[in-house]
């Protein structure tokens, strides 16, 4: 029974960081518009892309919702670009690469659907098990959940040493075409996402990331506490 109770903690654990990791990316990534504002700044991106700030704004939020799945095509979303109207922003390649992405994040945010049914069987199972279920959950919570943050720590400071070359590792990995090596002189995508801004997303959703695991771990410790 402990033996079982075991490997039901660990899929849990597992679980539950792929859900918060997901969720995460969410947050950072489309609950706060003005972030890209900030980095459009930063990076001069208008001035590169040729662009004004409004009509970029807009590019994202349209950008976004398609990644997101709620928008159909990526094609049809036009700027004025270079004092030209209407011109399209993203040009066969881009929509292509973009097209790989959006499977990416929305496959993940099915996989969490998964993961959270996942959870939920485990939790009832570790029940069924005629353990108690408070003492498991918190020992999930709390072991379970440090030592992903122990790992995660680990991998942090390596990506941190070199970006690039993890960023490139990371294409390699979930993508199995080159459509993702764009070129500054044609492809604006890259121009309003350089590597800093990448770097800098990094950064904001390991700060959410980090938040839900102290959260966690915390949650873990009063339970540990209340149902000693």
């Amino acid at each position: 029974m402990k033996i079982l109770r075991f490997f039901l903690g660990i899929i849990l654990s597992f679980s539950l960081m792929f859900i918060v990791l997901v969720t995460s990316i969410e947050i950072a990534a489309y609950s706060d518009f003005s972030f890209y504002e900030k980095e459009y700044k930063k990076y001069a991106v208008t001035s590169y892309v040729d662009i004004s700030m409004p009509d970029l704004m807009n590019v994202t939020k349209e950008m976004m919702s398609y990644l997101k799945g709620d928008r159909e095509k990526l094609s049809d979303i036009n700027a004025n670009i270079a004092g030209i109207p209407d011109t399209a922003f993203f040009n066969e390649r881009e929509v292509a690469h973009m097209e790989d992405v959006r499977g990416l994040f929305v496959g993940a945010v099915y996989l969490r659907y998964i993961l959270i049914a996942v959870s939920i069987l485990c939790i009832i199972a570790a029940k069924l098990l005629k353990g108690k279920v408070f003492s498991f959950l918190s020992n999930v919570l709390t072991f379970g959940t440090l030592i992903t943050l122990a790992i995660t720590a680990v991998l942090v400071f390596l990506i941190a040493g070199d970006f690039e070359k993890y960023f490139i590792i990371f294409h390699h990995i979930f993508f199995n075409n080159d459509l993702w090596m764009l070129d500054p002189a044609t492809d604006n995508l890259i121009n309003i996402v350089p590597q800093g801004f990448f770097m800098d997303m990094s950064k904001r959703i390991m700060i959410v990331f980090s938040a839900f695991i102290l959260s966690m771990i915390g949650s873990g410790v009063v339970l540990k506490k209340i149902f000693k």
